[in-house]
């Protein structure tokens, strides 16, 4: 167990941005996951009803990591799924699997603390650390 955590908010004047945390890339996405929604809503109140299966592929690992933030906000966005958990099943040569794990959005449930847009380019960056990885990622909100 790491003793990392997940992720971290950092100071911006408009926007909302992250640093996240992984012991391993897997981890870095699957604590990636989890920010998003924590960040946007109750997490606590999400309870892991349904599975849906993701299939990404994209150019490199960076690129990727923003795809996947991109396809975790279409799928709360137009099916209204909250993920709760994700596992990361295959994470390599820029293509992932993942199964996500959680249930429909409940607004009388599940509140909405910050909506969440995208993740930008500006200052992004996915690079190894000495406890693992780490992710700078701004978002439009």
């Amino acid at each position: 167990m790491s003793s990392l955590p997940r992720y971290r908010l950092l100071e911006h004047t408009a926007d909302l941005k992250t640093l996240i945390f992984g012991p391993s890339l897997v981890d870095l996405f699957a604590n990636a996951a989890f920010m998003l929604f924590d960040v946007m809503l109750d997490l606590d109140r999400v309870a892991a009803t349904e599975s849906r299966p993701v299939a990404l592929q994209s150019a490199d690992t960076p690129e990727l990591l923003l795809d996947w933030i991109r396809e975790l906000l279409y799928l709360f966005s137009t099916h209204g799924f909250v993920t709760r958990r994700a596992e990361i099943r295959t994470l390599e040569a820029g293509r992932l699997a993942a199964v996500l794990h959680g249930s429909t959005y409940d607004p009388a449930r599940h509140g909405l603390k910050l909506e969440v847009k995208t993740p930008t380019y500006h200052g992004f960056r996915l690079e190894p650390t000495p406890a693992g990885w780490q992710a700078t990622i701004l978002f439009d909100v």
